[in-house]
């Protein structure tokens, strides 16, 4: 009587460009004393723990049965300057104390290699956050696109010349 083989897995690590962008790989396991090459399509907006199914393309059925799945375990590898939180982006910016006070644009990184520019209020807190609407990850199966933030730290000066300390004593005296 033929029998569906068995289910087989894998575990499939990916950059964070292609768990946004979706991307074609290639990948190469060893099943049933042979090589298998296979060529898989990711999805857009995939996320680590999520599973891709391949049908057929696991263990070998008995007496003339179909093969079974092959189930692709994704893990998002850690990205050097953005963080991923379901289908939202961060990154962080550091900005001069000047900069915090006067108000300032800036330029963002973002994940496709381009960049953006916005701007900052005058009197701009450390840790604050800046919503860029749309900019996020595409959302699974019609989910909504998520956003891109950006956490604003604000780099206060260790040393200060004669000159800039005395400017800064005097906004002090001034009551800022």
């Amino acid at each position: 009587m033929p029998q569906k083989g068995q289910d087989a897995e894998y575990n499939l690590s990916i950059t964070l460009e292609e768990s946004v962008f979706g991307a074609d790989k290639k990948i190469s396991f060893q099943l049933e004393n042979r090589v298998e090459d296979i060529s898989v399509k990711i999805p857009s907006g995939i996320s680590s723990g999520k599973k891709l199914r391949l049908p057929g393309k696991g263990l070998s059925g008995n007496n003339g049965g179909p093969s079974g799945d092959l189930y692709l375990n994704i893990n998002v590898l850690p990205h050097p300057i953005f963080a991923r939180d379901g289908n939202d982006l961060y990154i962080e910016k550091t900005i001069k104390f000047t900069q915090a006070v006067l108000g300032t644009s800036i330029d963002v990184p973002m994940l496709d290699g381009t960049t953006k520019r916005i701007k900052l209020a005058p009197g701009t807190q450390n840790n604050t956050k800046i919503r860029m609407k749309g900019y996020g990850v595409p959302g699974l199966k019609g989910a909504l696109k998520g956003d891109q933030y950006v956490k604003i730290n604000i780099d206060v000066p260790k040393k200060l010349s004669d000159r800039q300390m005395k400017l800064v004593e005097q906004l002090a005296a001034d009551g800022i």
